[in-house]
């Protein structure tokens, strides 16, 4: 595993707050390790939850890392017998609250808010035993003593010979209750973990457990054409006067469809019970069904989401008895993003919306191509209990180059938050290593899900300077360049082009020149590594762009060179298909450039 070791972590700012105290009593320093040494136990619960003892391991190995002392773990059934760090909201965390004349609440299971404080020498770190506990151990280790795990194979953590305190007391609580941060570097179950991502598409096994979302684009995985069709095309579609299910949808207001999806979801919750939403969608185009009926409700309600909703809200209403905590969710997406007139979701269904035709250069508010989505998200907000949001962060037509849309992350998941969003996917290059950016942008994401409020300037530094080291300040120039390219009159979508009028050979040598230094100052492989793989989208930007000259000086054979030993196979979305294409016209510019010096 890669590490960075540093003196004293990277950019680490402590969240200490110094308790009132008498004018003439001097605070009490408390030495938590000095020297190798700790007179501390580490204590936990005999009921504690496996998370909260899978943090209390973590917090003894990375305890240890940092001040190479010992620290034993001990169950709060025995006598105290010294300082301890006290992990979770257990019988010792409760005596030492009593004795400090603290009246504590215990949290709920579930709570995700936390809190690490002292009392007296003793240190407390708690929140609800299912994610809140270990959200306080990881925020102790980055807070006070600089942790920083950057990627699922570089972490920071700065030796140090002595840590002491005075006065703690920190808490804090989760700007949106699920974090799906959709990139293949935050698919790692222990990263998203101690990065507090807790939201999933599909299960995976994570300490804490997820908060997921079961499936979209449900409609013909529920009532299969393959199974109905023949028998009863009534179930699909009415099309232009003809039944079909290629490329369409159901016909919502069909009782035996209701009824089969009622049956079939039921059974899918009951088989994986795991999940917290179940979807029940559109397929993945339009050609919504034009029969009277569904024409009837989509009329009145000024929207395809009309029938959509009547259906969604039909299932919804049938599980709730038997799935009382669980929801159904639905989208609203393209031809259903309009809301509805007068249908309002019930209080068990989350409305899905997708941000898929926005421009992402700027934020949503400011910028006139977003307008029609602000307003659909504020109508929708007015009349959903709760709002699950499909974000887009990533080019996906060209995962590997330049996607200047930073500026945006912050305000636009604060947008959501400020409109009912219980949770937020942010979709990027998801299916392999290699995206524009991608380790800074999954780890920025994370802590904005966390925190939409947090310092991102202060967090994207930090990460300059912690993982590419040295190199890292001509990275953040080059960082700087790619942003600045961006005007009032500039806009970008999902399908930003190597041809753009944001990109220009000046700026692809600019970039390159940046990068060449940071290669010059990079100190060892692995950094050095890092940075190549940062710079591989210019040098794809200047192979689209250019690929003759590309070729001739040799840019197209250290791109290779950097894929090839990184395993990076996915430059879009479309995969090998895409790659192929691309080494393609670059065999062709090849076959150009020998040709010409033949001559």
């Amino acid at each position: 595993m890669n590490r960075i070791m540093t003196a004293m972590g990277i950019l680490g700012v402590s969240c200490i707050l110094m308790l009132a105290r008498p004018a003439d009593a001097a605070p009490s320093e408390h030495v938590l390790f000095e020297g190798g040494r700790t007179a501390y136990s580490i204590v936990i619960g005999e009921q504690a939850s496996d998370s909260e003892r899978w943090a209390a391991f973590e917090l003894k190995r990375w305890l240890g890392e940092v001040s190479g002392a010992g620290f034993n773990i001990v169950s709060d059934a025995l006598a105290k017998s010294g300082p301890e760090i006290v992990v979770g909201f257990n019988r010792r965390a409760r005596d030492l609250f009593a004795a400090a004349n603290e009246s504590i609440e215990p949290p709920a299971k579930m709570d995700e808010a936390f809190r690490y404080t002292n009392l007296g020498e003793d240190l407390v770190l708690y929140g609800g035993a299912q994610r809140g506990t270990m959200y306080a151990v990881f925020a102790f280790l980055e807070n006070e003593l600089g942790c920083r795990w950057y990627t699922p194979t570089v972490e920071s953590i700065p030796e140090r010979d002595r840590y002491a305190f005075t006065s703690l007391d920190h808490s804090e609580k989760p700007g949106l209750r699920v974090r799906n941060d959709f990139y293949y570097e935050a698919f790692d179950p222990i990263w998203a973990a101690r990065n507090r991502v807790n939201g999933s598409m599909s299960y995976r096994e994570q300490p804490g457990g997820l908060e997921c979302y079961w499936a979209v684009h449900t409609f013909y995985p529920l009532v299969p054409p393959e199974e109905f069709f023949d028998s009863h095309p009534e179930y699909y579609s009415l099309i232009d006067g003809k039944r079909t299910h290629d490329h369409a949808q159901l016909c919502l207001t069909n009782p035996d469809v209701l009824a089969i999806v009622i049956e079939r979801i039921k059974k899918v919750m009951r088989e994986n019970p795991q999940y917290l939403i179940y979807s029940v969608s559109q397929n993945d185009w339009r050609n919504p069904c034009q029969c009277d009926a569904c024409q009837a409700i989509a009329q009145r309600e000024g929207s395809e989401s009309g029938p959509l909703l009547w259906f969604v809200n039909q299932v919804a209403a049938a599980v709730e008895d038997e799935f009382p905590d669980k929801y159904i969710g639905t989208l609203a997406y393209q031809y259903t993003r309009k809301p509805c007139k007068t249908i309002h979701p019930r209080d068990n269904v989350v409305i899905r919306l997708c941000s898929i035709e926005c421009c992402f250069a700027h934020d949503f508010l400011s910028c006139p191509q977003n307008k029609s989505f602000v307003e659909d998200v504020e109508n929708w907000a007015a009349i959903a209990p709760h709002l699950y949001v499909w974000d887009y962060v990533v080019n996906f037509s060209h995962y590997i180059m330049p996607y200047p849309n930073f500026n945006v992350l912050q305000p636009n998941l604060q947008f959501f938050r400020d409109h009912h969003a219980i949770g937020v996917m942010e979709q990027a290059a998801y299916q392999g290593r290699g995206g524009e950016f991608a380790e800074l942008r999954s780890y920025l994401i994370a802590k904005l899900l966390w925190d939409p409020e947090c310092d991102v300037q202060r967090v994207i530094n930090d990460f300059m300077y912690g993982y590419y080291g040295r190199a890292g300040q001509y990275v953040r120039a080059y960082f700087d360049l790619l942003h600045n390219q961006l005007t009032p009159e500039t806009h970008i979508h999902l399908g930003l082009r190597p041809t753009d009028a944001l990109f220009s050979d000046e700026f692809v040598d600019k970039a390159l020149s940046l990068f060449d230094r940071a290669e010059t100052v990079a100190g060892n492989d692995d950094v050095l590594h890092r940075v190549e793989v940062a710079s591989l989208p210019v040098l794809y930007l200047k192979c689209k762009r250019t690929p003759d000259k590309a070729v001739a000086d040799g840019t197209y054979q250290r791109f290779c060179e950097i894929t090839e030993r990184e395993g990076i196979t996915y430059y879009a979305e479309s995969g090998e298909r895409h790659r192929a294409a691309f080494h393609d016209q670059m065999q062709q510019a090849e076959d150009r450039v020998r040709h010409n010096q033949s001559n």
